[in-house]
Order: C-alpha cells, then sequence, then structure tokens
C-alpha cells in the first residue's frame, strides 16, 4: 500500500471516530438533558396503588380510562402547576397529584408508623417466626428501619417493616398493616353477610365481632408463581401415604384414562402422625418418635414427587392441622385442657388449640419442610372440634385463648401466617372446611366462616359429601350444583377470593353418582374437584374410574 493510500485510510478513520463521537455525545447529551428538563419521579402514596385517569383522543373524540400506578412506579416529571403535576409513564402523559411525587425510591417507603388491620402477633425477624408478642388492631407500631429491596414493583406491597415494640424491635409483613390508622380501622367486608344464631350463645353483636371486626377482608392478592404453575383446572384423587407409595405405576396411569390430573397425598394424619421421616417434631415434641412413621425417607419422597410433577400431575401435601392427639398430648398448655390443666378428650381424642401459636408454628414448619418439592399445601382440620362448641356446653374447658380473639379470627390468623411463609418458597395455600358452614352462613362455632378463610388461602375446599345432605332428596348432581352455587354467592363479596375446588364424595357410591357430582360443580360455572374415598384404596379407584372421564 502506498504513502497515498495509507493517508486516505487515516482520513476515513479519523472520519469514524469523529463521527462515533459526535455519536455518543448525542446519546450521551440528549438524554442527560433530557433528565434535567424532565427528571424521573417516583410515584409515592400511603396505599399500595394510586389511580389516576388518563385522558385520550380516539377519532376527534375525548375518552377517558383508569391507570393504576403502584408504589414506587418510576414516571418523568413534565410540568408541575400548584398542586398537580403532569407526568408520562409508558408514553401516556397523567395528571397527578404533586404531593404524590418523590425524587427518590427510598421516600416512596419511608414511613414512621405502620397500624395493622386485625390482632397480629410480630415476628422475631425478617423472613422468621412468630413471636408471642401481638399488636391489636389499629395499634401505633413505630418503624425503624425498611427497604427499598422490599418493594415489591407489582404490587406496591412493602414485604417487611422492622418496628419497635416495648423497647424490642420486630418485624412485621407488610401486607398486614397500613401507614394510615383509618385506612386499617376501615371494614373492608362490607359485602360480606352472616347469620347471628351464635348471638342465642354469646351474646348481642357476637357475630358481627366474630366475623367482621376481627377479620381482615382487604384483598389479598393471589399469588401465580411462573416456576409452580398451578393448572387452570385441577381434578385430584386423595391417597394415604401408604397407598400413594404401594401403587405409583396405577396413579401415574390415571392420567391417561381420566380426567384426573392431581394427586392429595397424606403427609400428617388425623392422627397427628407425620408419614415421613421428618426432622420438625424434634423441635416441638419431648417425644419425637411418637409422631412419626416412617413411611418414606424425605429424600424418597422428592423423587417419587417429581416423577409425578414430571408426568404432568400437579402434587398436593395433606397436612392436618388442629386434630393431633400426638401434638396436644405432648403440649397440655397448648390444648384444650381441663380444670387441672390435662388435655381434654373431645369427640375420643385430645386437640390442640387453633389459639396455640405453638400449633401454628410446629404445622407450617412441617408445611416448609416439604416445599421444595410440593406444589401446594393443603391444610385439613383447621378448625376447633364439632364437639366443643359452646351449644355443646364446654364450658369446663380451657382454650387457652391468650389474645382474646374469635375461632373465627383465630383460623383466619393461621391461614395468614401460613400464607405469608409459603409463599416465601412459591407453594400454594389450600384450606379445607365443613359444608354445614357454608350452608348456615356462620362459623358453627368451629372457626371456619367461608368469607374469612376464602380471603386468605389461595384455594378454598368445602366438602359437601352426599351422604350429608341425605335428607334433600335432590340427586347428586343437584345437590353439588345448589351447594357449589351457595358458595359463589359468598365468594362474590369479596374482590380476592381464594379459588373454589370442591371436594367430593368418591366413597359409597356408583361411578354415575360421581359423575352427577362431576357435572354439578359445571353447572354452576365452577372446574376442579377433588376424590375423598377415605385412604383411596385402588379398589374404590377402579370402581368409580367411568364416572371420572
Amino acid at each position: 500500500m502506498n504513502e497515498r493510500i495509507k493517508r486516505i485510510v487515516r482520513l476515513f478513520l479519523a472520519a469514524d471516530c469523529v463521527i462515533l463521537l459526535i455519536y455518543a455525545s448525542v446519546n450521551y447529551c440528549i438524554p442527560f438533558l433530557n433528565s434535567l428538563v424532565h427528571p424521573v419521579r417516583y410515584i409515592k402514596t400511603d396505599e399500595e396503588v394510586l389511580h389516576v385517569t388518563s385522558l385520550s383522543i380516539d377519532q376527534g373524540e375525548a375518552s377517558e380510562h383508569p391507570v393504576a400506578l403502584v408504589r414506587g412506579t418510576k414516571v418523568q416529571l413534565l410540568d408541575t402547576s400548584g398542586e398537580q403535576a403532569e407526568v408520562e409513564f409508558n408514553g401516556e402523559k397523567l395528571t397527578v397529584p404533586a404531593s404524590h411525587l418523590a425524587k427518590t425510591l427510598e421516600e416512596c417507603v419511608d414511613t414512621p408508623y405502620v397500624y395493622p388491620r386485625r390482632l397480629i402477633n410480630l415476628f422475631d425477624e425478617k423472613d422468621g417466626k412468630l413471636t408471642t408478642e401481638s399488636a391489636s388492631k389499629g395499634e401505633q407500631l413505630e418503624v425503624v428501619n425498611v427497604s427499598t429491596n422490599d418493594l415489591d414493583p407489582t404490587t406496591g406491597i412493602v414485604k417487611w417493616y422492622e418496628i419497635t415494640k416495648n423497647d424490642k424491635r420486630y418485624w412485621v409483613p407488610g401486607a398486614w398493616v397500613e401507614t394510615n390508622e383509618k385506612r386499617a380501622l376501615r371494614n373492608y367486608g362490607t359485602n360480606v353477610s352472616y347469620t347471628t344464631d351464635w348471638n342465642e350463645y354469646y351474646g348481642k353483636d357476637h357475630s358481627k365481632d366474630a366475623y367482621i371486626d376481627q377479620i381482615d377482608y382487604k384483598p389479598m392478592i393471589k399469588p401465580a408463581y411462573d416456576d409452580n404453575v398451578m393448572p387452570e383446572t385441577v381434578n385430584a384423587y386423595h391417597v394415604s401415604m401408604e397407598n400413594f407409595i404401594s401403587n405409583q405405576q396405577e396413579l401415574l396411569a390415571l392420567k391417561d384414562h381420566t380426567s384426573i390430573n392431581a394427586l392429595v397425598v397424606e403427609f400428617k394424619t388425623d392422627d397427628g402422625i407425620v408419614c415421613y421421616e421428618s426432622s420438625v417434631p424434634e423441635k416441638y415434641l419431648k417425644n419425637p418418635s411418637a409422631a412419626i412413621s416412617p413411611q418414606i425417607t424425605i429424600e424418597q419422597l422428592e423423587k417419587d414427587f417429581e416423577r409425578f410433577e414430571k408426568a404432568g400431575y400437579y402434587m398436593i401435601a395433606r397436612i392436618s392441622v388442629f386434630r393431633d392427639p400426638v401434638f396436644a398430648s405432648q403440649n397440655p398448655k397448648e390444648a384444650y385442657s381441663n380444670a387441672d390443666g390435662s388435655p381434654a378428650i373431645v369427640n375420643g381424642v385430645a386437640w390442640p388449640s387453633p389459639f396455640s401459636r405453638k400449633a401454628w408454628l410446629y404445622n407450617v414448619d412441617l408445611a416448609l419442610e416439604i416445599t421444595p418439592f410440593v406444589n401446594e399445601v393443603q391444610f385439613d382440620y383447621i378448625r376447633f372440634s364439632e364437639y366443643s362448641t359452646k351449644m355443646s356446653g364446654d364450658l369446663g374447658l380451657d382454650f387457652h385463648n391468650t389474645y382474646d380473639e374469635s375461632r373465627a379470627a383465630a383460623i383466619q390468623g393461621f391461614l395468614m401466617y401460613a400464607h405469608t411463609k409459603l409463599e416465601e418458597q412459591h407453594v400454594y395455600v389450600g384450606a379445607n372446611l365443613f359444608a354445614w358452614p357454608v350452608v348456615m352462613r356462620d362459623d358453627q362455632d368451629i372457626g371456619q366462616f367461608l368469607p374469612a378463610m376464602a380471603n386468605a388461602a389461595d384455594v378454598i375446599s368445602p366438602m359437601p359429601y352426599l351422604d350429608h345432605f341425605q335428607y334433600t332428596g335432590q340427586t347428586p348432581q343437584e345437590t353439588i350444583y345448589s351447594f357449589s352455587s351457595l358458595v359463589r354467592t359468598q365468594l362474590d363479596a369479596l374482590e380476592e377470593p381464594a379459588k373454589y375446588r370442591t371436594w367430593i364424595q368418591g366413597y359409597s357410591l356408583d361411578p354415575d353418582s360421581v359423575r352427577q357430582e362431576i357435572e354439578g360443580i359445571h353447572q354452576a360455572g365452577y372446574d376442579g374437584y377433588m376424590v375423598w374415598a377415605g385412604n383411596g384404596d385402588m379398589e374404590i379407584l377402579r370402581y368409580i374410574e367411568p364416572g371420572l372421564q
């Protein structure tokens, strides 16, 4: 290459450098200048979402549509005029109150106090466990620390606040509190209806206090986990752990010739027996071996569950909570007690009290132990015994109601705690309940009030077994349709209700009756069911299979 060509090449290279410098300068300067002219601001609001209206022109006509700006949303400030400001968000020009704009994200989460919407227990640390320290509805709690990392950009909820009470530091979930006392005391359950029959036993206004005043009805957003997708329709069959272990090939084949695409497997029985090699009872029981029937190691259980999940099954773990004579007998101060302090025998067994926070911790820790490989934890017997009601004449029993809460509030409180912990692990929370509280529109004095439970759980599963309604004179389809329609009227009172997935009777029925039950669900506009046939013996399953098509 001669010198002339070399000079030409150098000139071109130099020109390219100049162009690149100009291009880089423009690309840097324009955003920089734009940030000076239209600085970034963040949406600051006491609530999770600021609702504004966008005005647009469509074919010459003005139209409005709502825009939801969650706490911490980044916008560009276009203009400020008095108390109003014009901002740009996602290409739209919006008018927002200037007081709702912050210069930093830290300002969006900074708050001096939080106020619980109902009685809550405080956590020992962030993502930790409940303590015995509590805070009442509307109580002012001083915030000492909050992080922008705990601000959920999709919901605007601050996940955790560090607070102080009685010169000690605790943590509270942001989903349980408000930054404004007025909102904490607000009645979010104005559409919830209930009967007042139990006023006869407990006195005037008992029902309103039990079902409304002590319950949190603020809509609790139901999660949808990308790494744990709940099928749109879940059709499940319940089996004991023994049947699950012994009949895996037959259970795996169910999906190919029936509508079953899920299993409910027994992890803790109604007798308080943990069906696998668990380390949790060691923390809560003096004699943990009494609670463990090691039918399988947790490592093998994980492999088996993963095998079913890969085959397309949605896997649910059932845990019996407050029917647990093992826990009750070894923790008498946490159980229904006689006058002498000994565990009371009710309906043939000793029962943990649903007021017991230790019982809450025990069962949620069992759930947490298995979250690495289950899709959903289903809590059963989340109630007081049906023979422990005021009407049953149980006045001599001590239920250790430390916090003076209603039975319905205790059951919702347990579900809220369970949901807070399992949500961290991306596992759904299911809750079983009797059918009669739904029919009677109260808690039947066992704590199971459908709207309260459905506001806290992801899935709500009543048990309208046909032999419970033997005097209705209706067909299986009519019975389940009528019941499911009744459920709908109660769930419609909530903005964010749990998914309805009812149990149906699989025992003592022919295949056609089972099919009719499922058709009753569909007739009511619902999908999904779970079949209860005791331990889920294969003989019963084979017999009713034609009804599960």
